[in-house]
Formats: structure tokens, sequence, C-alpha cells
């Protein structure tokens, strides 16, 4: 049986995230995110895990060469379709992965990549207007406010701005963004396997173009 794979792209606060689950939701394609392979990975104490534990404990970044091991080990799962959320970062990464692409996906199967496009002013108003609790519960001033301004719904206590939506980080945030990830849609762009979607709608119309333009690939 063919599967797909398909990789998300978008800056931070670009809502690709949500999207990803969405999709994978709708679907039941597995979603692939390095963030939680590692952390899976080290809970389980596998082989990977534990030398993934060495970089993470020593504040490292994991190399590239494992974060592809583990990408590897997810695609033997059985499933009809894959996304990728947060991978490849950069043109090395990508490289690694068509690379592993080339060595264990069959000749029926499709991978393509969607980039939900969303402009750096948006994405300054986004994140600026985020709200967090240190209990965890995340609000935005424009799309999901408290109750009573500036205090949590769940517990009650102070809401505050993360370090990084505050905008000198954001601006730096961006600006590594595009340096790291122009050669990549470089890439993706000379083939036509590159979907861009709208990132500035509402999310359930995002979900339904996303959900349009898959399906006229597959038709």
């Amino acid at each position: 049986m063919s599967k797909t794979i398909l990789i998300f792209f978008g800056s931070p606060g670009s809502g690709k995230g949500t999207q990803a689950d969405l999709l994978s939701q709708k679907t039941g394609w597995k979603k692939i995110s390095t963030g939680d392979l590692l952390r899976a990975e080290i809970v389980s104490k596998s082989d990977l895990g534990k030398r993934a534990e060495k970089y993470v404990n020593a504040g490292k970044l994991v190399p590239d060469k494992l974060l592809i091991d583990l990408v590897a080990k997810s695609l033997k799962q059985k499933a009809e379709g894959f996304i990728f959320d947060g991978y490849p970062r950069n043109i090395k990464q990508q490289n690694d992965l068509s690379n592993m692409f080339e060595k264990c996906l069959k000749k029926n199967d499709q991978v393509l990549s969607l980039l939900v496009d969303v402009s750096d002013k948006e994405v300054k108003q986004r994140l600026s207007q985020r709200r967090v609790c240190s209990c965890g519960s995340i609000y935005h001033l424009k799309y999901n406010p408290p109750i009573n301004n500036g205090v949590c719904d769940v517990c009650h206590q102070k809401l505050f701005i993360r370090d990084d939506d505050k905008p000198k980080i954001i601006n730096h945030r961006l600006k590594i963004y595009h340096q790291n990830i122009k050669p990549v849609f470089d890439y993706w762009q000379q083939t036509d396997k590159f979907i861009k979607i709208n990132g500035e709608q509402p999310i359930a119309k995002i979900h339904i173009e996303i959900l349009e333009k898959l399906g006229k690939r597959n038709s």
C-alpha cells in the first residue's frame, strides 16, 4: 500500500502545528515531530533515547544524524501517511531527509511539502498578543482571550508574556527562520510537490483548503 508523506512548513506563530494536528486527526496519518520523538525515546530509555539524552542534558543540539535515525525509525510504523511538523529546519536536514526517503520509500509513495504562509507582520501581531500562565494554559488577546483580563481562567493566576514572544526575540526568531528555511523552499519550489496555503484565514478555512488541495493531488 502506498503512503503519503507531507512536510509542513511555516514561520513561528503561523499555526502550522495546529493544522498538522487537525490533518492528523482527520486522516489518521501519523504526525512526526522530532521534539516529541526525542522525548518519547528518552522516556523509553531506548538506545536512541540514551544517546539523545546526553545532548539534551548538556543543553546541546541533538546531532542531525541522530534526528534522521529517529525519523527513519518512525517511518517504519504502519500508516497510510505521515506528517512532518518542524523538520527539516535547514538544507542539511532536508538533504538528509531526501537521502533517507530514497532508501526507505517505495516507488508509489508520495512526498509533498506544504507551506502555511503568514507574513512577518501577522506573526508579530499574533505572538505579541499571546499570554501564558504558569499552569500551562495559553491565551490570545484576539482569538482566545481570558474571561477576566490578565487572569487565567483555570487557576486565576496572573498571565504573562513569554520571553520568546517579546518583540526583540520575535524579530530574531524570524530572521533565523528565514535564513535557514530559504534554501529549503528553493529546493521544494523547483519541484511540483510544493503546496502553498494562505495562513491568514480562520483556522477552519485553512484546514478545508488543505484538504481540498491534497484531494486534488490524490484524485
